[in-house]
């Protein structure tokens, strides 16, 4: 988290989630990020059946000084999420 007399920014790595497993909820003075991936893996052969599944999730809040919720700027892009958030004059 960079945090200027201007705006906050914050730089996260997501590597195995994509733009639609990624939910931020922005508030005057906090954000919270909430990632979730779910995956089925099935395989049936003759008198054979195995099925898989898993689930991959992440969750971060923080408090910020206050913000401008709807002036926020969100850029997800080949796992990296970037978040700026600028201050309230």
């Amino acid at each position: 988290m960079k945090n200027s007399s201007k705006e906050v920014v914050l730089n996260l790595d997501l590597p195995e989630f994509s733009a639609k497993d990624v939910k931020v909820k922005i508030a005057r003075n906090a954000v919270a990020i909430e990632a979730e991936k779910k995956q089925e893996k099935k395989i049936q052969k003759k008198g054979f059946f195995h099925k898989e599944k898993s689930c991959r999730s992440f969750k971060y809040a923080t408090t910020l000084p206050e913000i401008e919720p709807k002036k926020a700027k969100v850029k997800f892009s080949r796992g990296k999420l970037q978040i700026i958030l600028p201050k309230k004059a």
